[in-house]
């Protein structure tokens, strides 16, 4: 849940905040906060007091704030047009609810990061206060009383050009969610918006259940033929954990974090236990206890029921008015065009792994078991490019890779990065002197300095381990983003989450090369919010267009591909030795491996989201929620001899996160990344003058003005829509 006034600048990850101190006071605010008594509202220094924040404080904070937010709406609302001015209006409505933002994100990074029934129950009480408040300030009369005048006075023409976007932004927020609504319907759509609430906590917390509810624990170590010796140490000491096995009589647990079950679904050799994993894997959301199918359709409906009731065709059209693509007739367009592209290729890569199965097998093959697919593309693939990508996992030191991730945008974006001594405190035990305080002892914190000026830009916490009260997946969250005042602002503050390969007792962690893409990925989003200058803390960092949000983290992800990249990070774990050229070369070969198939299974995701948002009533609604899904994707998927459940039972994503209708945003960001990596490769991807113009043109500005300016000031030309498919080699 976000704070309504970070909605309309469009934010994106998480909340955007001016730094609490920094703030000006109020009329009528409350007495100040104290890091004592509000831990969530007021730190007291550059970095929260996690242990500070249990959850019964998490609710009074953000009561508290609530609370505070509303005073100070009252106090915009009793402005008269005469005495209007930027400070009392949209600079006070654009800072009105910081600290609400604040605690929100705070709470919400423990909820995914240290998972608890008490968490949990918390973030249940607070969810509707949170929807009912964001509802509220478009059913303020008088408040958009005093935004609608104030944005036509005389003084607004002498902004700046990012405060006068961002009055645009206001106002074309107040009409899209319904300012004009009579009263009736402002009391309808609020009650939609709290209904909303409680579902993505339900859908959240059917996902999480049905997740910790399955494992399979493996007493013969035949059935895990083709694993790792690593996995396997890593899956014995998990169940040695849990009670299963002996160090003499190991057995092995298989859980469905991504790290565990997708390795048995690309290399075990035993088609039985792919068999249980997959069928494991398709339990989430998807058992009589854990059902989110009723909960997606409730969605669904509601969402689409949101759209008509604010003038809008579709739910896509909804949330995609003030995206880059415009419009969901667009979005779709878009997917549709890039399916069809591909199609031709998919249908050829379809066959060629046909046949490489039929090889293996010793018998025809038209169709294939969807346990058996990763499988067969990771014995094709190695076959064909005659590489291992699990050979890559010695050179994939995670300290190693870590400080090659730091040392190349270090001196792409000249910028430097110092680890911070760190420590892990139970509650009521006090801070170490010279330490800060992390949410779990595998946490890292790091700060970010401009290495010209020495001044602290930001920080961000590095959280890289699966663990059993820790969501599955990678995102950064942003906790602080501030604005910029005559050159400098107070240090931003991000954590960056990931679920990658743990050390065992004997070696430490080694990642995959999907790992080390996933993290260079979400540290592009760190920078985004870390590099961050903007005049206003609304349009800081990620606060840009959805489909825009991806450009920086999926244009780090081409450093793990080239030579300049991987010799930064890529050394022997025990000898220090380099990556063999001919390993580095053959990595490069494979990058391409069956592109058709890898680009149609995320623009089926897309297409399944956006017809969801956008034609449920006719392909949907009253009909079995896997059925359907299949009906609408049989022609974009592989010929599978079964089907799963549809991938919607389980897409946080787009159900219960910030993606809904805009999953299309990948493909389309990956498209401008694509396209940006262009001029890095022409003038050198370690070239600084070249950092250094994307650092200022895309990084800095974040929603200080119209992303195509960013891109094109970057480029000196509109994007290219082809650039994805020619980078893959997809088209003429």
């Amino acid at each position: 849940m976000k704070s309504w006034s970070l909605l309309v600048a469009s934010v994106i990850l998480s909340c955007t905040t001016t730094p609490l101190q920094a703030q000006q006071p109020h009329p009528g605010q409350p007495a100040a906060l104290t890091a004592e008594q509000n831990p969530l509202l007021e730190w007291g220094g550059e970095y929260p007091r996690w242990s500070r924040m249990t959850p019964q404080q998490c609710v009074a904070d953000i009561r508290l704030a609530l609370e505070r937010a509303r005073q100070r709406i009252d106090s915009i609302c009793a402005v008269q047009p005469a005495d209007a001015t930027w400070d009392n209006t949209f600079g006070a409505f654009e800072t009105m609810s910081d600290e609400l933002g604040v605690a929100d994100q705070l709470m919400t990074n423990l909820v995914f990061l240290m998972d608890s029934p008490e968490l949990r129950r918390a973030q249940e009480e607070v969810a509707p206060l949170l929807a009912e408040f964001d509802s509220s300030i478009t059913s303020n009369g008088p408040l958009w009383k005093v935004i609608r005048q104030a944005s036509t006075a005389p003084w607004v023409r002498s902004l700046s050009a990012a405060r006068q976007r961002y009055i645009q932004q206001v106002v074309d927020s107040f009409k899209d969610s319904g300012a004009d609504l009579p009263a009736h319907l402002q009391a309808r759509k609020a009650e939609i918006e709290k209904e909303l609430a409680r579902l993505y906590i339900q859908f959240d917390k059917n996902c999480k259940d049905s997740i910790d509810a399955w494992q399979l624990v493996i007493s013969d170590k035949s059935r895990l033929a083709g694993m790792s010796e690593d996995w396997l140490s890593r899956a014995a000491a998990k169940a040695l954990e849990k009670g299963f096995g002996t160090p003499e009589q190991p057995q092995w647990l298989i859980t469905l974090d991504f790290a565990s079950v997708a390795d048995v679904l690309r290399h075990c050799d035993v088609e039985e236990t792919r068999r249980l994993c997959w069928e494991g894997r398709n339990t989430e959301g998807n058992t009589p206890e854990f059902d989110n199918a009723p909960v997606v359709a409730r969605v669904m409906e509601l969402r689409a029921e949101l759209a008509t009731l604010l003038g809008f065709g579709t739910y896509a059209d909804l949330a995609t008015a003030r995206r880059m693509v415009g419009s969901g007739d667009a979005a779709l367009a878009f997917v549709d065009g890039m399916m069809h592209k591909i199609k031709p290729y998919f249908d050829r890569e379809v066959n060629a792994l046909l046949d490489f199965i039929a090889h293996r097998t010793g018998r025809p093959t038209t169709q294939l078991h969807p346990w058996d697919a990763m499988y067969f593309l990771t014995q094709m693939r190695e076959e064909v490019c005659r590489f291992d990508s699990d050979a890559l996992r010695p050179y994939h030191k995670k300290e190693n890779v870590v400080a090659g991730m730091f040392s190349i945008f270090e001196s792409l974006y000249a910028i430097r990065i110092a680890e911070l001594p760190t420590v892990c405190l139970q509650p009521g035990q006090e801070l170490p002197a010279g330490t800060h305080e992390v949410w779990h002892p595998e946490v890292k914190l790091y700060a970010v300095y401009d290495a010209a000026s020495g001044q602290h830009l930001g920080s961000l916490y590095m959280d890289l381990h699966p663990r059993s009260t820790k969501r599955d997946g990678a995102w950064v969250m942003r906790l602080r983003l501030c604005p910029t005042v005559n050159g400098t602002h107070q240090p931003h503050l991000v954590s960056l989450v990931c679920n990658l390969k743990s050390p065992t007792a004997d070696k430490p962690a080694l990642f995959t090369h999907l790992d080390v893409l996933t993290l260079f990925h979400e540290f592009g989003h760190a920078l985004h919010g870390v590099l961050s200058e903007t005049e206003l803390g609304a349009h800081a960092g990620t606060s840009v267009a959805r489909d825009f949000v991806e450009l920086p983290s999926q244009l780090n992800e081409n450093w793990v591909w080239i030579p300049e990249g991987i010799t930064a990070y890529a050394r022997h774990w025990q000898t220090d030795e380099p990556l063999p050229a001919d390993m580095l070369r053959k990595l490069q070969q494979s990058r391409n491996f069956m592109p058709a198939i890898d680009a149609m299974n995320q623009l089926r995701m897309a297409k399944l989201d956006l017809e969801m948002h956008m034609n449920y009533a006719t392909k949907f609604r009253g009909r079995d929620l896997d059925s359907a899904t299949q009906n609408l994707m049989e022609p974009w998927q592989l010929p599978l001899s079964t089907w799963a459940p549809s991938v919607m039972r389980c897409l946080t994503h787009c159900v219960s996160s910030g993606y809904a209708a805009g999953y299309y945003s990948y493909k389309w960001a990956e498209v401008l990344a694509a396209d940006a990596f262009t001029r890095f490769e022409k003038e050198g991807p370690t070239n600084t003058a070249t950092g250094a113009d994307f650092r200022r043109a895309v990084l800095s500005t974040g929603g200080s003005r119209p992303e195509t300016e960013s891109f094109r000031d970057f480029m000196g030309r509109d994007p290219n829509p082809d650039a994805l498919l020619q980078q893959q080699g997809l088209c003429h």
